[in-house]
């Protein structure tokens, strides 16, 4: 190995992509056919996220050594990164056929066949994922790997545990901690997801996939809030109309609703990342919509059945803006039912074409 691409490989490591071209540009100019100059290059690109740039290398390295499979590897993630998912499926079972016994094989495979999505395609990566299994346990991107297949086939389950497997073997993969916040966040887990994103954020503040899933996070987290406030002041005012007038009962409720559901939601938001609390401040709807709600749960116990013109006047606007917030909440909510019950009947639907067929096979 020279100098050259020693030096390129240990900054492509620490992030250093840059630097690392520099390195390989002063050898590619006196050895253009470098198989592995041109691979890291690709890489730098990658890194970079210069596809187009990256496709090119990864051209000239199949030019010059067509029978590695470092160069149809690199190919097939650039042909994927650039939505051409056919292509880039090719030339991921070109890299498998010359070293099937490379984890990295398998795993490029899977990646490539999840971006197209069909059935068909589900079940190869799936026989991948298996391998790739076989091959290598203990290595962590394959439990990310076989994580995104389960993702894919909605068994939200089996991909947790390839995400905390994945963080036994290395506790500190951002990418593990970032897909196992998505699932906790698609199972409606909006704080526990904030949990997961925690220390992602606090190392990479600025990737913009971890930007993404944060502000979706705090955006459901947001939406259970008034959810919660929703029910908050439904219940006070259930109690309000079975108590009639006797008020310190409607009071007392009022006590025990709202001093719950703020202790609930400060100890909630208190186990979110600090950035993610900021994006929940930020929100300029879904906060103050709350604080509403809040506010009507002891109104309503003061004057609901009062003839004073003066309470009257104080709780119909606040009534009007919590029923506003509600009928919002309740869309919300009908909306992640409807998605929760497509995604088990998705989840049966793969598990009968996709997983069975692969499995028995092996059962007779």
């Amino acid at each position: 190995m020279s100098e050259e691409i020693a030096r390129a490989r240990a900054l492509l490591s620490v992030g250093r992509g840059e630097q690392a071209q520099e390195e390989l540009s002063r050898l590619l100019a006196r050895a253009p056919e470098s198989v592995d100059a041109l691979c890291l290059l690709a890489r730098c690109h990658e890194a970079a996220d210069r596809y187009g740039p990256m496709l090119a290398a990864t051209e000239q390295a199949v030019a010059a050594a067509p029978g590695n499979e470092w160069p149809h590897r690199l190919r097939s993630i650039a042909l994927r990164k650039l939505q051409w998912v056919d292509e880039s499926v090719q030339e991921a079972r070109r890299a498998l056929h010359l070293a099937p016994h490379l984890w990295q094989t398998h795993v490029n495979l899977v990646e490539s066949l999840l971006a197209d999505g069909s059935v068909p395609a589900l079940r190869d990566a799936y026989r991948s994922v298996r391998q790739a299994r076989l091959i290598a346990p203990e290595e962590p991107e394959v439990h990310i790997a076989a994580g995104r297949f389960y993702h894919a086939i909605s068994d939200p389950a089996a991909a947790r545990r390839c995400y905390q497997r994945t963080l036994a073997l290395d506790p500190h993969n951002g990418t593990a901690r970032n897909n196992l916040a998505v699932v906790e966040l698609r199972q409606g887990r909006p704080t526990r997801a904030g949990e997961r994103l925690q220390d992602v954020l606090a190392e990479r503040p600025t990737d913009a996939l971890y930007q993404r899933n944060a502000k979706a996070t705090a955006l459901s987290w947001t939406h259970r809030l008034l959810e919660f406030g929703t029910l908050a002041w439904l219940a006070e005012l259930v109690i309000a109309q079975v108590s009639g007038r006797l008020w310190p009962v409607r009071l007392g409720a009022a006590v025990l609703i709202a001093g719950g559901y703020l202790g609930v939601a400060w100890l909630r938001y208190r186990r979110l990342a600090p950035a993610l609390r900021r994006m929940v401040r930020e929100n300029r709807y879904a906060v103050p919509l709350g604080a509403v709600q809040v506010v009507t749960v002891p109104a309503i116990a003061l004057a609901w059945g009062s003839e004073s013109v003066l309470a009257r006047f104080l709780l119909t606007p606040l009534l009007i803006v919590s029923f506003a917030a509600g009928a919002g909440s309740l869309i919300q909510f009908r909306n992640r039912i409807v998605v929760r019950a497509v995604r088990v009947v998705r989840r049966w639907r793969y598990r009968w074409t996709v997983v069975r067929p692969v499995e028995r096979p092996q059962e007779t």
